[in-house]
């Protein structure tokens, strides 16, 4: 049995994991997880730093390397560098948006009597940025350290954002057909615009939160 066998199945071990609770980790069935540790299979690159990162140790541990005893996360992974970079781009047109499109967009509703494209960046395109705004902080974290939930903590972030975008694609679906959705009416018809300001800017950012360490 090889090195990386051995440490895969030792470190799991110090870990509490079983060979699926692993192998969910790393999105592959149990029998990878062991064929890995049996020495059957080995690893591919990436996946050996994915099983790093699952494991919390240095890649160089799992060779048996320098650093095997320090347990520690691999830091600027390819794949957080990528959703940082991805994220962060959006993140940018979001801020774009509201310094220059948004206010264009409002002074040609106002000289064309065309509220379409105002609305749509409202409701639509603002929206699906500001989730981008809320994952990039979790992104930007998982650089230096794991965002990985456990257990039913992980469960919990996953069904957060379907419970905090329902509201949002309810109130999509209110613009656009107000008396076949009355329950956005509740939403749409506040005074003090308090309710839709929760629905369109705070429920994404916060939907985003979730949905980065419980998905990616």
């Amino acid at each position: 049995m090889s090195d990386v066998a051995n440490n895969i199945r030792k470190y799991r071990l110090q870990r509490g994991l079983t060979q699926d609770a692993l192998a969910e980790r790393l999105h592959v069935t149990r029998q990878a997880v062991s064929n890995w540790e049996t020495g059957k299979n080995q690893p591919d690159l990436d996946m050996l730093e994915a099983i790093a990162a699952a494991l919390t140790v240095e890649v160089a541990a799992l060779f048996g390397g320098e650093g095997s005893a320090r347990a520690a996360y691999p830091r600027y992974q390819r794949k957080a560098v990528i959703w940082v970079a991805v994220l962060g781009f959006v993140t940018l047109l979001l801020l774009l948006d509201r310094l220059f499109l948004a206010p264009y967009l409002l002074k040609l509703r106002a000289q064309t009597f065309n509220i379409w494209p105002d609305l749509l960046n409202a409701i639509v395109a603002a929206p699906v940025c500001r989730v981008a705004a809320g994952m990039l902080i979790p992104a930007a974290v998982s650089l230096w350290r794991s965002v990985k939930p456990e257990g039913r903590l992980r469960i919990i972030l996953r069904l957060a954002p379907v419970v905090l975008l329902l509201p949002v694609l309810l109130t999509w679906l209110g613009f656009i057909w107000p008396t076949v959705y009355p329950v956005t009416f509740f939403v749409l018809t506040d005074p003090t615009r308090f309710r839709l300001s929760l629905v369109m800017y705070f429920f994404p950012y916060l939907a985003g939160l979730c949905l980065y360490p419980a998905w990616c």
